[in-house]
């Protein structure tokens, strides 16, 4: 990198996207991403890419007549990573009938801030909403446990068009007893004494590799429903070029570009998948865009060692035909995938996940809730997760290390005995 500015490199970007206040920032990714590859390379400081970056975000919202807020970009104290406290994770399938239609509890988790049941609603027919809402009667139980607290249940949740069955959770104001044995509602007693089955978590160190080369590779399994992901990888590309930190006719580049086109099509046509690719990559896309996945739930209630100095809280997963998913809160706050917008000082996330036909998944963040300290919601995986797979190991990994989740899956036991029992 000698001779080479990259303050004056990333300022050449911004006026070319800034000027005329059209796709730029920051709904334009290109600048942020040129910022993130040369911090990553070492050729600037995260400080001095995120003061330019704000200098032409503001110059844009001028431009626009209102101000754009950023982050601050003052140094903030280091704060204590805190405790990700309590998770506890009761399995239930628990049916409840009720005049109405019929309720089916799944779990119910404790954690120090929330206590949450995972429910199906069923209405019968001529109770289901024309207006296409839950049924009234089951929106706001009171719960009561076994300790003497008396709670509201508010539900939340969705339904698929044609398809009255609600599937949701409900959130308990005040909080019940994490360690309570049992909670009451709509008359019925929820015994809570099931837990997780076979969960395996450690933490473990990622092999050293080049810092240009893993951040192209964490730059193409960032995945994005609001911005381009083309423009944010073909502006890391050629930073990492400018940079000397990677070769223009590196074969590593069109690989990664051929990767992307499957992931997110830049057009109507599908792209055909390059098979000469490492592991992950190979395996995902052999799969992706693959639908028929196994459809249950499974709760995972597992707490993961430190990683990275990242702690991660894994609820439960869920799968469909589609996709599968699951619930995780995460301490401190940090990001799913590389920045798109200005550059936290934030640790990014990359979610993998494999199962034990070697095949393998890549995730991209949902519904989510985000602070400094802590974070969490929903991560969605695809493709569809194989029906044959007997476990799944979910990887949330950073630059240097990431832990494993390994799940067992139930349904495929259950497939195995029913075909021992019929032979």
């Amino acid at each position: 990198m000698t001779g080479f500015d990259a303050e004056s490199y990333l300022r050449l970007v911004g006026e070319r996207w800034v000027p005329d206040g059209k796709d730029g920032p920051p709904w334009n990714p290109v600048l942020a991403a040129t910022g993130a590859a040369l911090v990553t390379v070492g050729a600037m400081t995260n400080s001095a890419a995120r003061a330019v970056i704000d200098e032409y975000y503001q110059a844009l919202a001028s431009a626009e007549g209102h101000r754009y807020l950023m982050s601050s970009q003052a140094a903030r104290p280091v704060a204590a990573v805190p405790d990700i406290g309590q998770l506890r994770v009761v399995p239930c399938e628990r049916v409840i009938d009720q005049r109405w239609g019929r309720l089916t509890i799944h779990f119910v988790a404790f954690t120090d801030h929330a206590t949450t049941l995972r429910a199906t609603l069923q209405p019968e027919q001529g109770h289901d909403d024309p207006c296409g809402l839950p049924p009234a009667e089951a929106e706001q139980p009171r719960i009561t446990d076994d300790h003497g607290t008396t709670a509201t249940a508010e539900f939340s949740g969705e339904s698929r068009h044609g398809d009255p069955t609600w599937r949701g959770q409900y959130q308990v104001r005040p909080l019940l007893a994490a360690d309570a044995a049992w909670i009451e509602l709509f008359g019925e007693r929820v015994e809570l004494t099931g837990t997780p089955a076979g969960i395996e978590v450690q933490a473990e160190p990622m092999p050293a590799q080049d810092p240009a080369m893993r951040h192209l590779w964490e730059r193409t399994a960032t995945l994005n429903d609001f911005h381009d992901p083309h423009l944010a990888l073909d502006a890391t590309i050629a930073a990492l070029v400018a940079a000397g930190a990677l070769h223009a006719d590196d074969p590593v580049i069109a690989d990664a570009q051929a990767v992307l086109a499957v992931l997110r099509p830049p057009n109507a046509s599908p792209a055909e998948w390059p098979g000469d690719l490492p592991e992950p990559w190979r395996s995902l896309l052999a799969r992706w865009g693959r639908t028929g996945g196994a459809v249950g739930m499974v709760t995972v209630g597992a707490v993961t060692p430190p990683f990275d100095g990242v702690t991660a809280a894994v609820v439960a997963l869920e799968s469909h035909d589609e996709h599968f998913g699951i619930k995780v809160e995460l301490v401190p706050g940090v990001r799913t995938g590389l920045p798109y917008c200005d550059l936290p000082g934030q640790q990014h996330l990359t979610w993998w996940a494999a199962d034990d036909l070697g095949n393998h998944y890549l995730g991209e963040q949902g519904s989510w809730y985000a602070g400094d300290d802590r974070c969490g919601g929903a991560i969605g995986f695809w493709p569809a997760l194989d029906p044959r797979a007997h476990r799944i190991d979910l990887m949330p990994t950073t630059a240097t290390a990431r832990a494993v989740i390994r799940v067992p899956l139930p349904w495929a036991e259950h497939k195995q005995q029913n075909r021992i029992g019929a032979s």
